[in-house]
């Protein structure tokens, strides 16, 4: 008994740095490269919780999400605006019904993400890191 109870210890204490590792790096928040805003987590979050709809600097921010079942999707969501990604479409259908803010536009992959900010000043996304680019400017 003794030894399983060691085995289990060792094998958990083997496997935490490396949850922690791999949540740390789920996402990164990507912006246009031209766009000069500061942007921040706070920002970010604002804007994906429909509560900031424009740029600091001027003009509209164009959000772009990964779909629902998206493992970075899922981490964005969690870690940025406290809710699953099923929470997060609520929230937006809600604010889209009361007419408060548009949803962000749906891209099928972090490549078409990459490709939507890198054309667009005011768009923000977020893609896994290996997806981001020289293209665009990573802020996480």
């Amino acid at each position: 008994m003794r030894s399983k109870t060691l085995c289990c210890l060792l094998v958990a204490a083997l496997l935490c740095p490396i949850a922690a590792v791999t949540a740390a790096e789920e996402f990164v928040i990507i912006v246009n490269k031209e766009n000069t805003n500061a942007v921040d987590r706070e920002m970010v979050t604002k804007i994906y919780r429909g509560e900031t709809k424009s740029w600091p600097g001027g003009g509209n921010v164009v959000p772009y999400a990964l779909p629902e079942e998206s493992s970075v999707r899922v981490a964005f969501d969690k870690e940025l605006l406290g809710k699953s990604p099923a929470q997060s479409k609520a929230l937006w259908a809600q604010l889209t019904f009361t007419g408060k803010a548009l949803p962000p536009k749906l891209a099928d992959s972090d490549a078409e993400v990459v490709k939507a900010v890198s054309e667009n000043k005011n768009a923000i996304g977020y893609v896994a890191p290996h997806a981001a680019s020289d293209k665009v400017k990573a802020i996480k």
